[in-house]
């Protein structure tokens, strides 16, 4: 392991702490809609609908990250996100608390993700960034290993509620290693004529890829939680896929910088393919979810890995980390809001859930773009 970058041991601490919280929104949030009511055709619609809006906002808060710098934007960012789960908790179907949730959220995920990718990948060594993704990757499956596991307890035994006020706790708590760091500068300020022009778009298209990918989560998560229907269970499933990837993130960070990447990239997006495809007919038994989370979970680990190696390095390459994100960024929304439109219709049409899966996989070729040249 490499310790000696001071800001990236900050960062690395802050995302696990961050990622506790933000893994209680990722694993719950879909299912605590479902329980109060709304469809999963409209919940798709929710989460394209933030994505879109973003997509319209992040233009505002890129500006005043520009003028104010990646740290205070970053903490501003963090207590945005404070308020995001109290808020869902508010939400008990189509009213002006869903509007307002859908808008908050946008909001916070400009506010958090735009700046923090532009600090991380600009306060990190290209040379070392493998090993540096792998700690921060295992300090990350750390903290969300018990995020499902305790979520599903103290729902059963207490409410959405509880465990939404602890996520609230431990993500003002990821800013005490924000306020340790230096601060950075993203590079030259520029308009949107000149980024267009000099910022290598490469992040673009990995991120429309990684997008569309994302359905699978989304798809699966619901997918589990029919099959187990207790919130118990429905945790431990999901921690055990964590587990399983925290062990692998360190090692492959030491192999991809020794020049291994395109490889671990390839491997990652193959395993993927085929355990998508897998997850798309075996979902009948709590062993076939285990089975296959298993597989995923190491697909999973060498596909991150080497995504966020190639991923930063470009940024750190680019001129100005803070326009490449943005422009990242939104080819994330173009690629997750798609996909999430298309598995809404579908899924009105009667086409089975599980069978959405597949639309996924094309978002695998889209990165393998970029993995081609490591």
């Amino acid at each position: 392991m490499d310790f000696t970058n001071k800001n990236i041991n900050l960062l690395n601490i802050h995302s696990g702490l961050q990622q506790f919280s933000a893994n209680i929104f990722d694993s719950f949030g879909v299912i605590f809609l479902l329980t109060i009511g709304l469809p999963l055709p409209i919940i798709a619609l929710v989460w394209a609908s933030n994505c879109i809006i973003r997509s319209l906002l992040r233009p505002i808060y890129l500006f005043f990250t520009q003028k104010v710098g990646l740290k205070k934007a970053l903490i501003y960012g963090i207590l945005f996100n404070s308020g995001l789960y109290l808020v869902l908790y508010k939400v008990n179907g189509l009213n002006n608390w869903l509007l307002f949730y859908i808008f908050y959220l946008a909001i916070c995920d400009i506010a958090y993700w735009l700046p923090f990718h532009s600090y991380y990948a600009i306060a990190g060594d290209k040379d070392k960034r493998g090993k540096q993704i792998g700690v921060k990757l295992s300090a990350i499956a750390i903290f969300q290993i018990t995020a499902p596991l305790l979520g599903g307890i103290v729902i059963t035994h207490f409410g959405f509620l509880w465990i939404y006020i602890l996520a609230t706790l431990v993500m003002l708590m990821s800013i005490i290693p924000i306020l340790l760091a230096e601060d950075k500068i993203p590079g030259e300020q520029m308009n949107f004529k000149t980024a267009i022009k000099t910022i290598d778009k490469r992040g673009f298209v990995m991120q429309v890829g990684d997008g569309i990918l994302y359905l699978q989560s989304f798809v699966w998560t619901v997918l589990v939680y029919y099959l187990v229907k207790n919130f118990v269970i429905f945790g431990g499933l999901i921690t055990l896929e964590l587990f399983l990837t925290s062990t692998l993130f360190v090692l492959l960070g030491f192999s991809i910088d020794k020049g291994n990447g395109k490889k671990i990239g390839l491997i990652g997006l193959i395993s993927l393919g085929i355990v998508i495809i897998l997850r798309s007919i075996l979902i009948t038994t709590i062993f076939q979810v285990i089975v296959t989370n298993f597989l995923f979970a190491i697909g999973m680990a060498f596909y991150s890995s080497a995504f966020g190696v190639r991923f930063y390095n470009l940024s750190k390459n680019s001129g100005n980390t803070l326009w490449f994100h943005f422009f990242g960024e939104l080819g994330w929304d173009i690629g997750a809001a798609s996909v999430l439109i298309i598995g809404a219709v579908f899924l009105l049409i009667g086409v089975p859930l599980q069978y959405l899966l597949l639309c996924s996989l094309i978002g695998l070729p889209i990165v393998n773009v970029v993995f081609k040249k490591f």
